[in-house]
């Protein structure tokens, strides 16, 4: 039997799929699967072992500028073509939007969340079979109850394991420290971030004890910020390119313990076992927190945390749900886990 998982986007969603892939992989190991993803996010899937094939779709290259717009036909037939060569027994989207519908849709008749439980009802129209999944559970829960229902196994007692594993030490090229904390300073939503004083006030306790500092970052603005973060902090260093996969996986796993926002490197931290301090602003930890011991959650005392905006006008800077995590309470909680 071939099962086709489809789950395009983002960092986080991807390595919230893991858990479920782990279970099917121990009910079922007679299926062979396949993931369909955005192509940024290939050499993340790469990492779980039961991954048979990945496909790739380019929908966020093309999206931008309308120029390129007629090269996503292509897209599409190139994509049809590739799915339908492997013959799929069952597709599932396990992302509950129209854009994970409809080019799952090329690969076969569909299962899903039914309109009750999925992110955007108006996908569930292009689907086959549906499935009831509640809302209100961890985004590894729910991932990990439809792919059971839909490919009929039972769902593991427990909690679900990611079955992932760095393959090595990370690339001496890249100059890192004996030992060293990693800063994850980024996020997605500009209502996510800490604001870059807090950090500066932070980063010497994180690189007490002789420790050193790892800050990453994936475009220009992120380079520039861990930059300016870095600066004059003893044992700071700026990865000095962008990594992905087991590059980065390798980096993450040398880490004696992470901090950072709400983002697919916290994920990663966790699927990894590194003992984590993650601050929570606009977002819900209940739905979306790290998955995983030895995970330290931090939220917002702001009013209206978590407000689910992913812009901000009540202050300037929209940053008043991250503002509101005082330094102190971060740097307290550093200094256990360091002393742990």
């Amino acid at each position: 039997m071939r099962l086709l998982v489809v789950k395009l986007s983002s960092f986080g969603d991807v390595v919230h799929t893991f858990p479920a892939l782990t279970d099917l992989k121990a009910a079922r190991p007679d299926i062979e699967v396949d993931w369909l993803v955005e192509e940024g996010f290939a050499p993340f899937v790469a990492l779980h072992a039961g991954v048979a094939q990945i496909h790739t779709l380019a929908f966020r290259r093309l999206r931008k500028p309308p120029s390129r717009w007629p090269r996503l036909a292509g897209e599409a037939w190139r994509l049809r073509a590739a799915l339908r060569a492997r013959r799929y027994d069952l597709v599932v989207d396990l992302q509950g939007l129209v854009k994970s519908a409809l080019p799952a849709r090329l690969a076969g008749p569909v299962g899903g969340y039914d309109a009750a439980s999925a992110r955007e009802p108006a996908a569930t129209r292009l689907y086959a079979r549906r499935f009831a999944v509640p809302r209100a559970m961890h985004a590894v829960e729910r991932t990990r109850l439809l792919l059971a229902a839909a490919a009929d196994y039972p769902l593991p007692a427990g909690p679900g394991r990611f079955g992932i594993a760095a393959d090595g030490p990370p690339d001496p090229a890249l100059g890192l420290p004996p030992r060293y904390a990693m800063v994850m300073h980024a996020a997605s939503w500009v209502t996510k971030l800490w604001p870059e004083e807090h950090w500066r006030a932070l980063l010497p306790v994180v690189a007490g004890e002789g420790r050193g500092v790892v800050l990453p970052w994936g475009n220009a603005a992120e380079k520039a910020r861990a930059e300016r973060l870095a600066d004059g902090v003893a044992g700071a260093v700026v990865l000095p390119r962008v990594l992905a996969g087991a590059d980065l996986a390798r980096v993450v796993a040398g880490a004696d313990f992470a901090v950072g926002l709400d983002s697919g490197l916290m994920h990663l931290a966790a699927a990894l076992g590194v003992p984590g301090i993650w601050l929570y602003g606009p977002t819900d930890p209940g739905l979306t927190g790290p998955y995983g011991d030895g995970q330290v959650v931090i939220r917002s005392s702001w009013p209206d945390a978590p407000c689910r905006r992913r812009t901000c006008a009540d202050t300037p800077g929209g940053d008043c749900c991250m503002r509101a995590i005082p330094v102190a309470e971060v740097a307290a909680a550093v200094r256990a886990l360091a002393s742990a």
